[in-house]
């Protein structure tokens, strides 16, 4: 478990409880964004100058198989 969201490591994982779902995502270092995806699934916290992330406006996509997505708006929860 990490305290702040910048010290994830890779082999970290989310777990996100969400419209009736259980989703375990493992992290998916990416530019731009700090990622966690099981190419189902894609929680983002977007990263604003690669520099601070944007902790309070994740989205989470859910990828389609043609290629398209669904973007979720996310409210976090403690």
């Amino acid at each position: 478990m990490v305290e702040k969201i910048t010290d994830i490591k890779p082999g970290a994982f989310i777990n996100i409880s969400w419209n009736q779902k259980k989703l375990m995502l493992p992290y998916s270092p990416r530019v731009g964004f700090i990622s966690f995806s099981d190419k189902k699934w894609d929680f983002r916290y977007n990263l604003e100058d690669n520099i601070k992330i944007e902790e309070k406006v994740p989205k989470l996509y859910e990828l389609l198989s043609n290629g398209k997505y669904i973007t979720h708006e996310c409210n976090l929860k403690n």
